[in-house]
């Protein structure tokens, strides 16, 4: 990983796997690769549920990303321990629904893409991939929704978002999604916290608590309640660079709208901005390097993150 950045002229990393911590070994080799060009922080990123004044419950939209953790601390580990072990009982029960549906598709296959990372949705998609069989699984329930799209306005706007994102989101948008076409196949977190002791557990591992990719949980989290989330110092920070995916999908103008709300918002309550590529994938560096005009914003934000904050860099390679 290490390489692929210095590669790629990238300055900042930070690991932060969905609800996994980086064991003794992987901190071992970090730590004596404190000298590269491109730094590196310990973090995660952690699926949480609702905060408990919007009814709590699980959702796979809000996720708290956590920089500087200390990746031996006991209870930050327990809660990986266990939301590892829902996240395989999660996969098992949405690979039997999709194999209900005609797809060819098994556990292994999402244990495969998955490479010892969180196994989660993304894994699946990369699946759904090794059998050319599915393909006429996708464009028969394609051809269905759009039969549909014509009766109701809510179908009518799954089509349209199917067509202008393209086939990389076609399973989110017809069947692995809270709100997808088809219901009954989707399956929500079987273990998590609520955002406010998502953030407790953070900062109890000397992590900064930053709110990931607004986006996605905006439709709960409206701008009135982040105003008051900020306000009340319940997160440290979030993230104003994010969203290239929607510049693929042609969707960047309003993508450009709900960062300068939020910009605005953490410039209001003196908070600390925080983004980057969100890169699952190799391709995923390669679109952050080769969209300068992207990239270029999230220059200096870790020197400011430490700065204004002042938080313990031991667990990176920052000290």
């Amino acid at each position: 990983m290490l390489e692929i950045c210095e590669e790629r002229n990238i300055g900042v990393v930070a690991f932060t796997d969905h609800d996994s911590l980086p064991d003794s070994k992987v901190v071992n080799i970090l730590n004596n690769n404190r000298d590269l060009y491109t730094k590196w922080i310990i973090g995660i990123e952690v699926s949480s549920g609702w905060p408990l004044d919007l009814g709590g419950g699980p959702t796979s939209g809000l996720h708290v990303v956590g920089l500087f953790v200390d990746p031996t601390n006991r209870d930050l580990l327990t809660h990986c321990r266990k939301a590892q072990e829902a996240r395989v009982i999660r996969m098992q029960k949405m690979v039997k629904n999709i194999r209900k549906l005609g797809f060819k598709l098994t556990e292994n296959d999402c244990f495969k893409t998955s490479g010892g990372e969180s196994v989660g949705r993304p894994h699946i998609v990369s699946a759904l991939n090794f059998y050319p069989s599915n393909k006429e699984v996708y464009q028969k329930l394609i051809r269905k929704l759009k039969v549909d799209a014509k009766k109701d306005a809510v179908t009518k706007g799954l089509y349209k978002n199917l067509v202008a994102r393209g086939e990389e989101q076609y399973p989110y948008i017809l069947f692995l999604g809270e709100d997808s076409y088809i219901k009954g196949v989707y399956v929500d977190y079987q273990y998590y916290s609520d955002f406010d002791n998502t953030v407790k557990l953070i900062r109890k591992a000397g992590g900064l608590t930053i709110l990931a990719h607004w986006n996605s949980c905006r439709f709960k989290m409206t701008t009135e309640y982040v105003d008051e989330v900020f306000r009340e110092n319940r997160i440290d920070g979030a993230e104003t660079v994010y969203g290239l995916w929607n510049f693929k999908a042609g969707k960047w103008e309003e993508q450009e709208e709900e960062l300068k709300v939020l910009k605005n918002l953490v410039d209001k309550h003196n908070i600390l901005h925080s983004g980057g590529a969100d890169a699952h994938t190799v391709e995923d560096f390669d679109d952050f390097k080769n969209n300068l005009w992207f990239s270029k914003r999230t220059i200096g934000l870790t020197e400011r993150i430490i700065k204004e904050s002042k938080v313990d860099k031991a667990w990176s390679s920052f000290d």
